[in-house]
């Protein structure tokens, strides 16, 4: 069999799947990241822990082996076949069934999943979930920013909001595109800059030029827009941080610091006006019942 062309986007995920998690456990900065990401999950977790689950873009499962550690129901979904390698061996440690199911776009037929698969982990693009039943999903998370990657971003939100059952709930990640500016300020590229805000598509740049790929960063009108032309309820988005926690990050090494930092980001991180200093939006839109 010929072997696959696997996109650069594929080919980055792959490579960096053995260490993904090293490169945020540990750090006081993402700590209090994943802290507001898991509170503002629960905010929007559907009530029966009978509700099915997906998380997009999973990496190695971060979110969603937490979705399942509290009961739910979970499959998984990501581009990279090795990141879904590591959801796999967290699965069998706590002893959940699951099954591979291939469903990238030249990847062969496979027999539809039936109840009793245990968590489903799909190797799937975004661009192209056409694999995939229709209103499977109560709940949709998408963090690590999967909708960036997307090549058309708005074809994978509608097929995105295609699986949610009618009353279901996607609750997604994004790059700021008000922080994007910067880079082209720096460089001078005004040229670059205006294309930039009109489009938001720009470059995300590895040591490898292989693996350089495009993206899009997006502003809140925008995912408001998107959420309305698809029909959804718009529930909330905050900032992820607003208060430049990173670029002061030593202040973090401070417990007390740092708990009074969080507290403060955990009272403004859902003010419009401090948007611009985040460098991810999350927001959660609800489907009509």
């Amino acid at each position: 069999m010929a072997k696959r062309n696997r996109s650069a986007v594929e080919r980055y995920h792959d490579r960096v799947a053995g260490l993904y998690d090293t490169i945020y456990d540990g750090d006081p900065y993402w700590e209090i990241v994943f802290s507001i990401t898991w509170r503002n999950i629960l905010r929007y977790l559907p009530k029966s822990q009978a509700s099915r689950c997906l998380d997009v873009g999973c990496g190695t499962g971060r979110w969603g082996m937490r979705l399942a550690k509290a009961g739910y129901p979970t499959d998984f979904l990501d581009i990279s076949q090795k990141m879904l390698d590591k959801v796999a061996i967290k699965l069998e440690r706590l002893g959940k069934p699951h099954r591979l199911f291939a469903a990238m776009p030249d990847a062969a037929p496979t027999p539809a999943p039936e109840a009793g698969d245990g968590a489903l982990l799909w190797h799937a693009t975004i661009d192209d979930l056409s694999r995939l039943p229709s209103e499977s999903y109560d709940f949709i998370v998408g963090q690590g920013d999967p909708l960036n990657c997307a090549d058309k971003p708005g074809r994978a939100f509608k097929e995105m909001t295609r699986l949610l059952r009618p009353g279901g709930v996607i609750m997604m990640a994004v790059d700021n595109r008000l922080q994007g500016i910067y880079h082209y300020f720096k460089d001078g590229d005004v040229a670059g800059l205006e294309d930039f805000l009109r489009t938001g598509r720009t470059n995300w740049v590895t040591d490898n030029p292989d693996e350089q790929y495009k993206l899009t960063m997006f502003s809140p009108g925008q995912l408001r827009n998107m959420c309305r032309e698809r029909g959804l309820e718009m529930l909330g988005m905050i900032g992820k941080t607003v208060l430049p926690l990173r670029r002061f990050r030593a202040l973090l090494d401070d417990p007390e610091k740092r708990e009074t930092l969080h507290r403060l980001e955990e009272s403004l991180h859902g003010e419009e006006a401090l948007f611009a200093n985040a460098a991810h939006l999350e927001f959660a839109a609800r489907k009509p019942e």
